[in-house]
């Protein structure tokens, strides 16, 4: 039994998919993302208040480009690879760092 949108069709239908179906008729699926409008702000990444001074030290010399410390110690982040590498600078591992968050 093949089941499209709701109705049951022959396999034939099934295989040729809905009308307009066709991945080059819509704009692509993409993965929610942090970007400078819209960034991550993560009290679980966050230092206090204590360590923003030394944890700004750290990601200017590890080079880590989109995090940053607020100065009530919560994390800012715009990218990724930013979440990914500050984490990695502190010995974490990003269980949510991947395609599917």
């Amino acid at each position: 039994m093949y089941v499209l949108n709701g109705e049951q069709v022959s396999r034939e239908e099934f295989l040729a998919g809905a009308p307009g179906d066709s991945f080059l008729e819509r704009a692509p699926m993409t993965a929610n993302t942090y970007t400078e409008h819209s960034p991550l702000i993560s009290d679980g990444c966050g230092v206090m208040k204590s360590q923003v001074a030394e944890t700004r030290k750290a990601i200017r010399r590890h080079g880590i480009q989109g995090a940053a410390v607020l100065d009530n110690g919560q994390m800012r982040f715009t990218s990724r690879r930013a979440r990914k590498e500050f984490l990695a600078m502190r010995g974490l591992v990003d269980n949510d760092g991947c395609f599917g968050d």
